[in-house]
């Protein structure tokens, strides 16, 4: 120590402190790694130290920086640094900045006043040759890159004026940046040995002429040209090797590097770079049909050409390809080729490491996934400029990607040219990732590879970690290009990984790219829901929601039309690209319907099955779903204050307004991605009965305890690239070995021959538990309403709460198991004991069963963690003083508890009657449950001052839903379109239920059948109802109700049996005479009759201003077969009495002036009750009297509700002669329009 600070005796205290410190670290970091030979002392070593960082700095000593080990390096620096001897705190300052504007989202790194010096090794010292470039000391080993490097540094003791340090996530990791060149510390002369004489050279085209010639007998040679391809490092069978090209003029040769102390000369060379190598040997390629090559061999050297220029590269810098197309893989699909450049720019984001795609210049994407993975640690941050040669330019490969994307395979290059300023976030891929094994397991094409990276982050931040295990993700995104792309269309040829490097033309996996393809987007259920909530009001159109009669429509019935309406739409039309809906279906406690769920949201579904079967069952719950076609249902309600239909262009008029939003969908429709384990184990079985083979049979307890399997994509080793080995010709005693195990050629996975193994995460614990079951067939199930129940907590504390009652048969007593048994096929000791019927009682959250609970289907109740089997015995009411009991034993269930459905089969269901057995039949009970179609639904206006007997607990949570809330659904005969029946349902004291619209098949239960006072049938719904959807073709294919033409009807006929014939139909006859006529201007408010500009009524008085013109006429019609009374409203009036458009506003303009006119037959003429003798009522008269009205005339009518009156006694006279018959009254009709003018 004394005998070096001798030297800087004149240097001030703090100077030789620092100097201390320096002399330390090269003592007991440095001199270590030192050859004993080169008898270079401690004080030698450290005075060249001082001298070079001098040098480095200037004139004074940098008593600011501190000396740091690697091993303290990467120990305590926990942050990404910079540290420079040469750069001043104005430069540090100017290049933060500029790189900071660049990419604003991004911070500069921190400077950091750091010494750093080392020796640069390859990694054979630690036993590793992975061509990574190191910086070492006596402490340890940090791994690191250069812009710029050099043969003649390894080795060397290396003093690093300027570098970055970003640490890794992994402990005492971390990777270098040296930014500038380093400065040798090492006393020693560097000699290059070129390993051959200089005058033995040959140029490209020489050595290109010699790989031609079969020549058996050649020496090494050493060749001189330009590198025009850098092929990355790739490790086969264990041995690393890699491959360069260099060119001459018109000619190039292949140049492979396999010798384990060569593997760092990949640093050194780059394209453009000229270079000699000498003692290079040639061989033969067996998988290129003998081609021959050159390889080094141990005495070979690499010397740089100190004149050699960098390639100018840029995105203008094109190589076109000449390979033909393949044939198209569908006749909807577009193939481009690829085009070769070269290029340069910055990356400005990390899209996904792992898959190996980055962003650069904010547009242009890079895959670097065709390539073996590349130890870059953090050089490829954002904020780094790099040089890209030979990569494959593609347009438009992926809608999910950016428009123009660079695509590097084997005989790509990738060079930094600048190390990023900025902090990022690190994300180091030193391996291949499951996306790029994939990728290699299929041979996918860089579209379809681009698509699978888009899925896997959608399924990623939607899935995972809830519904999907993290190491699954990419099995589920796999799954999804199954589904969406044909095996032929997603598989490429077998690769070679010599012709992909070497051969010409240029053949590689993107040398071709379908365009686009595939285009299929993935929703999440919110871009779902909000894009539903959006529509709905943005396809209101109010004037479509009205009859053609809205113009003679009073303000409350004008209202009343408005306050609900659907629209609806297929999935398929929702956005010009195909949608898929991926998510887990799960059953709401809240709402007790089936929804579709991701981390995003939820939303309610209307699933059924096809034909009148029912809905879904419990093996559908969390099974992960795809859907591609289903219909997006949005029901809007809204409270509106039109005065007339002048007024809808005013949206300030619609005082409230919220929406409902749900799928309608078919079990058909749904593509199970990840079954559930029930699901599961139903499908094992079905497998086992279909092809039955010799093994044990599987018991509930052992089809229980068997884990679940992975998936066979994420588990599978990788098979290497098909290549053949190298042969060498002149130097026979060294072949090369790295290509042996790349023979095998890669074969695809056929994910649609393997059966599907659940991916998403167990719920629960698959640990064995003790549990009882009760297997029973469910009978009848009431609707879900609110009932009173005993409050969380609080035994003695009675709240409303959503409850149902289902009646079901028990078809054994409850039994005891060792493990649960689920959904496993039923043993004969469950079926003992007799059958009894009981009552089960869903309270609260028991309410989620409700949509997987179908009469007539047989299921398993199961209480786990319990032996006792009492807890399912049904309790009754104990029948005093000889009261019979008639109700059933019932069992309440518990929170806990599970159901799973063992048959689809549905026996001992009692058949539902159609809609014209309840209209008809003369023994229809007063409760009765049937079938049909829904033909039209309309809203209740809300009873002035009275409110629901029971609040609906939705409308408690969600303030836009209506509390009063009261339809009337028409429903039709499936089978006979004429017979009609109205249900009036009260949807305020339960939730509310999805899929009352037009077109959808319902099954009503327990609803009451009346008549009333006018003698028509309807019905109206009890506490017990239970209204559900059981077939949606006419609604997903958006034809709605079936509007076949009414049958042909003779009046005499349908007179007679109005029950049997329908209550619409056509009618063909003439008109006898007007029998009324009444026209009025009515108040649009209160109903009044209306005159010129002012209400009539005066107790109390009206101030409205709005009107609206209502016209009434009543006629005879006869066909011949019989007579009718024929009612037309105000829209068909006009076409009774053939009046043209001018006519009837001329003829309503003489209305307002009296306000109302009614004229009526007397004898054979018609009069007026108030001045019969009035111009305008002589008018009407001769009009209804005209010939053009009594004509011949086609009317669709629909029978008019009447009161039931019995036949009159009338006399009739004959000559002299006197009758009394019994006429029947006459057919009254409604016209429902007009076919004949």
């Amino acid at each position: 120590m004394e005998e070096f600070l001798k030297h800087f005796k004149n240097h001030s205290r703090a100077d030789q402190r620092w100097l201390c410190e320096v002399f330390e670290c090269v003592r007991q970091q440095l001199y270590p790694l030192l050859d004993s030979s080169l008898g270079v002392s401690v004080v030698r070593l450290s005075l060249a130290v001082v001298s070079k960082v001098q040098r480095a700095v200037g004139s004074d000593l940098p008593v600011s920086y501190r000396c740091v080990s690697v091993s303290q390096l990467k120990r305590e620096q926990r942050t990404a640094c910079f540290s420079s001897l040469s750069w001043s705190s104005a430069h540090y300052r100017d290049s933060a900045r500029g790189a900071e504007l660049m990419l604003p989202e991004h911070k500069p790194l921190p400077r950091d006043n750091l010494l750093l010096i080392g020796s640069l090794c390859d990694g054979r010292a630690s036993g590793s040759s992975d061509g990574v470039w190191r910086v070492r000391d006596a402490g340890g080993s940090v791994s690191c890159t250069m812009l710029t490097s050099s043969c003649l540094w390894l080795g060397r003791l290396m003093l690093f004026p300027t570098w970055n340090y970003i640490p890794q996530n992994a402990p005492d990791a971390g990777y270098l940046e040296l930014i500038d060149p380093p400065v040798c510390v090492t006393l020693e002369a560097m000699a290059f040995d070129p390993g051959g004489t200089l005058s033995e050279v040959m140029s490209v085209t020489r050595a290109a002429e010699l790989l031609r010639q079969r020549c058996e007998d050649q020496a090494c040679v050493c060749v001189s040209g330009q590198v025009s391809a850098v092929c990355p490092l790739l490790l086969i069978a264990g041995k690393r090797f890699f491959c360069l090209i260099l060119s001459d003029g018109g000619s190039s040769v292949p140049v492979f590097i396999t010798e384990a102390k060569h593997q760092y000369w990949r640093q050194c060379v780059c394209v453009g770079r000229s270079v000699w190598m000498s003692s290079l040997r040639v061989c033969s390629l067996q998988g290129l049909e003998g081609r021959r090559v050159l390889s080094d061999s141990c005495q070979s050297r690499l010397h740089p050409h100190e004149s050699s220029e960098q390639p100018d590269t840029h995105s203008d810098t094109l190589t076109h390809t000449h390979t033909p197309l393949p044939p198209s893989p569908a006749p909807s699909v577009r193939v481009k080729r690829s085009t070769i450049i070269s290029f340069k720019g910055t990356v400005t984001k990390i899209l996904n490491a792992e898959a190996g795609l980055y962003e650069i210049d904010r547009q242009v994407g890079l895959c670097l996934a065709y390539q073996p993975a590349q130890t870059w640690g953090g050089s490829l941050r954002p904020g780094a400029e790099i040089q890209l040669h030979n990569v494959h330019f593609t347009y438009s490969a992926s809608p999910f990607a950016p428009r123009v994307v660079l695509c590097a395979c084997l005989r790509s290059s990738v060079q930094i040219s600048a190390f990023s300023r900025l902090r990022s976030e690190v994300e180091v891929s030193g391996s291949h990732g499951s996306l790029q094994r994939l990728l290699l397991e299929r041979n996918l094409g860089v579209s379809q590879y681009l698509w699978l990276c888009y899925c896997y982050s959608a399924v990623n931040e939607r899935l995972c970690p809830r519904w999907v295990r993290a190491k699954r993700v990419c099995v589920v995104a796999a799954r999804l290009l199954d589904f969406v792309c044909e095996a032929e269309q997603k598989t490429q040829k077998k690769r070679n990984i010599y012709r992909e490097m070497i051969q010409e033309p240029h053949q590689c996996p993107v040398t071709t790219y379908s365009v686009c393809w595939p285009s299929v987007a993935l929703w999440s259920v919110r871009q779902v829901c909000e894009w539903m909530r959006r529509e709905v009001w943005l396809s209101l159109s109010l004037p479509s929601l009205l009859p053609p009669s809205a113009g003679h429509m009073t303000s409350l019935e004008l209202n009343a039309a408005l306050s609900w309406s659907t629209h609806s739409v297929p999935l398929t039309h929702t956005h010009s690209d195909p949608l898929l809906l991926l998510g887990v279906l799960e059953l709401d406690s809240t709402r007790a319907t089936l929804q579709l769920r991701d981390q995003t949201h939820a939303l309610d579904c209307v699933c059924v099955q096809s034909g009148q079967s029912g809905a879904i069952d419990t093996a559908w719950q969390g099974c992960l779903v795809c859907v591609r076609q289903c219909t997006l249902v949005m029901e809007r309600f809204m409270k509106t204050d039109f005065p007339s239909w002048k007024h809808l262009d005013q949206p300030s008029y619609i005082t409230h307004k919220h929406c409902r939003v749900y799928l309608q969908l078919r079990v058909d429709d749904l593509t199970i991605i990840s079954p559930s384990a029930a699901l599961s184990r139903r499908q094992s079985e079905r497998r086992e009965e279909s092809a039955p083979r010799p093994r044990r049979p599987l018991t509930p307890v052992a089809a229980a305890e068997r884990p679940l399997t992975p998936a066979a994509t994420a588990e599978r080793p990788l098979t290497p690239v098909a290549a053949r080995p190298l042969t060498p010709v002149a130097a026979p005693e060294r072949p090369l070995t790295p290509a042996v195990a790349a023979e095998r050629p890669l074969t695809p996975v056929a994910a649609a021959e393997r059966p599907l193994s659940p991916v998403v995460a167990p719920e629960r614990p698959l640990t064995p538990a003790a549990c009882v079951s009760l297997l029973i067939r469910l009978e009848s199930k009431q609707g879900v309403r609110l009932q009173n129940g005993s409050g969380a907590g609080h035994t003695h504390t009675h709240t409303l709460q959503l409850g149902f009652v289902c009646r079901a048969v028990c078809l054994g007593d409850a039994q005891r198991w060792e493990n649960d048994p689920r959904n496993s096929r039923t043993q004969e000791r469950e079926r003992d004991g007799g059958h009894r019927k009981i009552e089960l009682h869903f309270m609260g959250s028991c309410v989620r069963w409700f949509p997987v609970l179908h009469p007539g289907c047989v299921y398993r109740l199961i209480a786990p963690n319990t032996a006792d089997v009492s807890v399912l015995k049904a309790t009754g009411v104990s029948a005093r003083g000889g009261v019979t009991q008639l109700v059933s034993p019932a069992l309440l269930l518990q929170p806990q508890w599970r159901l799973h459905t063992l048959t689809d089969a549905q026996s001992g269901v009692p058949a539902l009657m159609s809609v014209s057995e309840v209209l008809h039949s003369s023994s229809a009970p007063e409760i009765v449950s049937f079938y049909g179609v829904v033909s039209q639904r309309i809203t209740l206006q809300e009873e002035g001052g009275t409110k629901p007997k029971i609040q609906s607990l939705t409308a408690a949570k969600d303030p836009g839903v209506v509390e009063d809330l009261r339809v009337r659904v028409s429903v039709q005969d499936s089978a006979r379109a004429g017979h009609v029946i109205h249900v009036y349902l009260d949807l305020s004291s339960g939730p509310y239920t999805h899929g009352l619209i037009p077109g959808a098949a319902l099954q009503i239960h327990h609803v009451q059948r009346k008549v009333s006072r006018a003698g028509n049938v309807y019905c109206r719904s009890l506490p017990i109802s239970c209204v559900s959807v059981t077939d949606l073709s006419s609604v997903c294919s958006g034809s709605g109700v079936s509007q076949a033409p009414p049958p042909m009807m003779l009046l005499g006929e349908w007179a007679s049996a109005r029950k049997q014939q329908g209550v619409l139909g056509q009618v063909k006859g003439h008109v006898v005479r007007v029998l009324s006529l009444r026209l009025q201007w009515t108040c649009s408010f209160c109903g009044s009759i209306f005159k010129q500009t002012s209400c009539g009524r005066t107790h109390p008085p009206c101030d409205s201003t709005s009107a609206v013109f209502q016209a009434e006429a009543k006629v005879a019609v006869e066909d011949g077969s019989g007579e009718a009374h024929v009612w037309f409203s105000s829209e068909t009036v006009c076409d009774l009495l053939m009046l043209s458009v001018g006519q009837w506003e001329g003829l309503q303009r003489h209305i307002r002036v009296k306000g109302h006119v009614k004229v009526y037959t007397r004898g054979y003429n018609m009069t007026c009750d108030e001045d019969p003798d009035e111009s305008l009522v002589q008018y009407l008269n001769c009009l209804c009297s005209s010939a053009a009205v009594c004509r011949q005339i086609h009317l669709t009518c629909r029978i008019r509700a009447q009161r039931t009156v019995k036949p009159q006694l009338r006399k009739v006279h004959r000559g002299q002669t006197e009758f009394i018959c019994k006429f029947t009254p006459a057919l009254q009709l409604q016209c429902q329009h007009v076919h004949t003018r």
